[in-house]
């Protein structure tokens, strides 16, 4: 197979008058069409990412938190997240119609009932509790379709290498957001890594993702989605948003 970048060179000579003025580059939007086409074909995947969140503390100025999870999904209705960062070890396991969460360093559990398919899960619970899966927007069917919604202008600023991988780079323009988005030069089309700079506050604001250990279609064991809570674990609740307070730990 030929690499993707082949045919959207002779795809863009034979628009080449009007992709000048066109503020959406045809090419990149190939190449996300792809990666979420790939995506969302699969039935199963793992996959590593660390992730940086920055704050902006008055006192000590911009203030950025690590973390590393390890996603484990398969489709439709099973998802497993372990995350590690500077609040501790955190684990989601969702099978179904319940969401489970532990925290390793206090060891408490919890439960949020849920719909019964992974997207409508990650809707309702970011709505309804503030908690936000790594990378989700990655795997939203309309992922290229929101992102030229929100943003005025996307270019395509060719190919890069990103720890030996050879790799599409994309930026997209908005008010709110800038994202870039690097997508491997190869059959899978994978993400391999996003920044996004939030402009909606007066503090501009760096979010990113860095991907690694991509596994599609593995064969995954039902048991691994469903946990087993330890005898001695203490059972919290988890409120929604709307609520005075959480238990969870910001991951």
């Amino acid at each position: 197979m030929k690499k993707i970048f082949l045919w959207i060179f002779l795809f863009s000579i034979m628009i080449h008058g009007k992709a000048q003025e066109a503020h959406v580059d045809p090419g990149a939007v190939i190449i996300l069409d792809r990666m979420s086409e790939i995506i969302g074909d699969l039935n199963s995947c793992s996959f590593t990412v660390h992730t940086s969140n920055e704050k902006f503390d008055p006192e000590k100025g911009f203030v950025k938190s690590f973390h590393k999870h390890e996603v484990y999904m398969a489709g439709p209705d099973k998802m497993h997240v372990l995350n590690e960062g500077s609040n501790g070890k955190t684990g989601y396991w969702y099978h179904g119609d319940l969401l489970l969460y532990y925290a390793v360093n206090t060891n408490q559990y919890g439960f949020i009932e849920t719909p019964d398919n992974i997207i409508e899960t990650i809707d309702f619970v970011y709505q309804e509790y503030d908690l936000e899966f790594p990378a989700a927007d990655f795997f939203y069917p309309g992922f290229t379709d929101d992102l030229l919604e929100t943003h005025e202008r996307v270019t395509y600023e060719g190919l890069v290498n990103i720890n030996g991988v050879e790799a599409h780079h994309i930026v997209a323009y908005g008010k709110e957001t800038n994202v870039q988005i690097w997508v491997s030069n190869d059959t899978f089309a994978l993400p391999i890594r996003y920044l996004i700079h939030d402009l909606a506050t007066d503090k501009p604001l760096q979010f990113e993702g860095v991907f690694s250990n991509w596994a599609l279609n593995p064969i995954l064991p039902d048991a691994m989605f469903d946990f087993v809570v330890p005898e001695s674990a203490s059972r919290v609740s988890i409120l929604s948003k709307s609520s005075t307070y959480s238990n969870i730990s910001d991951q």
